[in-house]
């Protein structure tokens, strides 16, 4: 028999049965579903948006009497679902569902079905998988439907298109503002600080710092992309504000920070902070961003079409938000949309890199066969328990690079989710994921919004109180965008391979907060850590098995002479090889840098000035040239390395001296 009594998800067929009083109705906001309540002469209570078309609220005593009222006045609503003996469990329901035809059905038999069922297509998913929604002549709720289309023998699969309600695994207030950012490069102990803490980034910055070739989707809430640290040319290349309007997701600019939006322009600054000379440092600094603002309650069908946009303009997404413990597998269409982006989509064709928060609730990423009672803090209701088989949704899938948190003492983060899932962690802050009590660990500093939406640090646009696996994840986003940086034909497979495989083992098992799963390293995985803390160096070095670091050094000791010839430092290259990437470095000691002009001139004659008249009276110059920096060092891409290359340095103005103390060239070639 066909009912109401269970649904289809992921390939599981799961239970289910009525709330007492909770239903949906469809309203793009809480006033239109108020007004359509009035119009039927009804009241209803505790009234929340959970997605761009879905208010949820609580009925009366007679809530099917209600449903039927708002019905007869052409309001759509349905019930709230929950997993029988599990209160707390909750399944939202839109009017559209997934069937998967078998590869052998033909177009007309579909059609048919759509016809026989009253069915409207919202959207062709390809290899005979749709999105439909049913009407009113279809006479039965999307569960039903999709239930009865599950029992023909033509249809792979048929599973209802669930309302998410994501939550942002963020930050709890760490302490003082720390000056340094620890988790980039930890060389020495501290104040609550371990040597070996960070992710040696600035080793893996000695190979690439970032190309702007590559692209870094941050999809989140609201971003300051005025903020100093998201400044430079190229540096921002989409700005994507997604909304939905009849099952369409549509996008416009406005990325802006609104109303309660806190959360992008942190996890941002994490992955891909501008170096600049002010601020913050991002992991990849010299990639460039695609900002995407999206309302953290679309359903599945709606994420289908965010990540497909985002395929076409991004080489990797970090994702800092997900699901508390909860019985929410992926629907098998969203679930397979992943799997084909991951192995075909991304801008260069070789696969989307996904990076996945684990979440801060202190409990497995997926069990099944979960019977122990997990309590975790919920962002509207407090406090809440849950002791049902867990499948947190996307961070599950076995394909993305799902990340947990360890923390400056290179223990365990307390609220970190756990399981066979996560691929590595990275480093974060520490706190009770229940009482939000500051555990022993520092804060991640990062960039904040100031003036608009909302912030961690009041009137500063930096703050050191960030965190969560929300800050892990985009670590490790900042990271791949450096292997990519470093080898742009890898797959996304094999970013997530290099990343696991470089992942550093010498971590502390020990947690603040009592673990179900033990953390030790079997076989060189923890189910707290994952194949261990992401190591930026170790996993660009493994990126470039194709290509070779040049890096020469000349301490010229030459004098500038006061308004004369120019002097010049050469430097002899004997390995070949293309250019892929290069930099100098130039020290000189000067008491007024706005009277000299500087060159680097390639073994070819292709001359790039690296300094022209510019700073006016300022001493000295110590300086690092990349081509985010100076686009003009392009020119030198694509060119032999090998040869005779030199700096030239004049003195065109009167009255100071200096010296050229020595320069410094960093390349990375083709092998030849």
């Amino acid at each position: 028999m066909i009912n109401n009594n269970y649904l289809w998800q992921g390939g599981r067929k799961i239970a289910i049965e009525h709330t007492e009083r909770d239903i949906t109705l469809q309203a793009p906001n809480i006033e239109a579903a108020k007004a359509e309540a009035s119009k039927a002469r009804l009241s209803l209570e505790n009234m929340a948006q959970v997605s761009s078309n879905l208010v949820r609220a609580t009925a009366g005593t007679d809530r099917n009497g209600l449903m039927d009222q708002l019905r007869q006045s052409g309001t759509v609503v349905h019930h709230v679902y929950r997993t029988p003996g599990q209160p707390d469990s909750q399944y939202l329901i839109s009017d559209t569902f997934f069937v998967k035809f078998k590869p052998e059905t033909t177009a007309q038999t579909i059609e048919q079905y759509t016809q026989d069922e009253n069915l409207e297509v919202v959207q062709d998913l390809g290899k005979n998988t749709l999105l439909l929604r049913v009407t009113t002549a279809t006479g039965r709720n999307p569960i039903k439907t999709a239930n009865l289309a599950a029992a023909r023998s033509d249809v792979e699969y048929a599973e209802p298109n669930l309302v998410r309600s994501l939550q942002r695994f963020d930050f709890i207030p760490a302490d003082e503002l720390f000056p340094q950012q620890w988790h980039l490069h930890a060389p020495v102990d501290g104040a609550e600080l371990v040597a070996g803490a960070g992710i040696l980034a600035p080793d893996a910055w000695e190979i690439t710092q970032g190309s702007r070739d590559i692209v870094i989707c941050v999809a989140d809430d609201g971003f300051d992309l005025t903020h100093p640290d998201f400044q430079g040319q190229g540096k921002v290349v989409g700005r994507l504000n997604a909304f939905e309007r009849n099952g369409k997701v549509f996008y416009n600019d406005n990325v802006l920070p609104q109303g309660n939006d806190y959360h992008g322009t942190p996890c941002a600054g994490v992955a891909l902070a501008e170096i600049n000379g002010q601020g913050t440092v991002g992991l990849a600094p010299g990639c460039a961003l695609l900002a995407v603002r999206f309302p953290l309650a679309f359903n599945d069908a709606e994420m289908i079409q965010l990540f497909q946009r985002i395929s076409r303009e991004a080489d990797i997404v970090s994702c800092s938000w997900g699901f508390g413990p909860a019985n929410a597998p992926l629907s098998q269409a969203f679930f397979d949309v992943i799997s084909d982006l991951v192995r075909n989509g991304g801008r260069r064709g070789k696969g989307l890199v996904i990076c996945v928060a684990a979440g801060n609730n202190n409990c497995p990423v997926k069990d099944l066969d979960n019977t122990l009672t997990y309590e975790y803090s919920h962002p509207r209701f407090g406090i809440m328990s849950y002791s049902g088989p867990i499948d947190r949704w996307i961070a599950a899938h076995p394909d993305v690079i799902t990340v947990s948190g360890c923390t400056s003492l290179k223990t365990r983060a307390a609220y970190s989710s756990w399981g066979r899932e996560i691929s590595v962690c990275a480093p974060t802050n520490n706190f009770h994921d229940l009482t939000n009590e500051k555990l022993p660990g520092r804060g991640i500093v990062t960039t904040d919004n100031e003036n608009m939406g909302a912030d961690f640090t009041l009137d500063s646009s930096y703050t050191d109180r960030f965190g969560g696996t929300s800050s892990a994840t985009p670590t490790v986003a900042g990271v791949c965008g450096l292997m990519l940086s470093a080898n742009p034909q890898l797959t996304a497979l094999q970013v997530k391979q290099i990343v696991q495989q470089t992942a550093d083992k010498d971590l502390k098992i020990e947690s603040d907060t009592p673990v179900n799963q033990p953390g030790d390293f079997v076989d060189g995985f923890s189910l707290w850590f994952g194949h261990g803390k992401v190591n930026a160096f170790k996993a660009v070095k493994e990126a470039i098995d194709d290509i070779i670091i040049i890096d020469q050094m000349v301490q010229s000791g030459l004098d500038i002479p006061d308004v004369g010839n120019p002097v010049e430092s050469k430097l002899e290259v004997s390995r070949s090889g293309l250019i892929r990437e290069i930099r100098f470095r130039i020290d000189l000691t000067h008491t007024y840098i706005g009277d000299l002009r500087i060159d680097i001139i390639a073994p070819d004659g292709t001359a790039v000035t690296l300094h022209n008249h510019t700073g006016g009276s300022t001493d000295d110059i110590q300086e690092v040239y990349t081509v985010s920096q100076l686009p003009a060092l392009a020119a030198f891409e694509g060119k032999q390395i090998q040869g005779s290359w030199s700096v030239r340095v004049v003195d065109t103005w009167r009255m100071d001296v200096g010296r050229l103390n020595f320069w410094r060239l960093i390349a990375k070639v083709t092998k030849s």
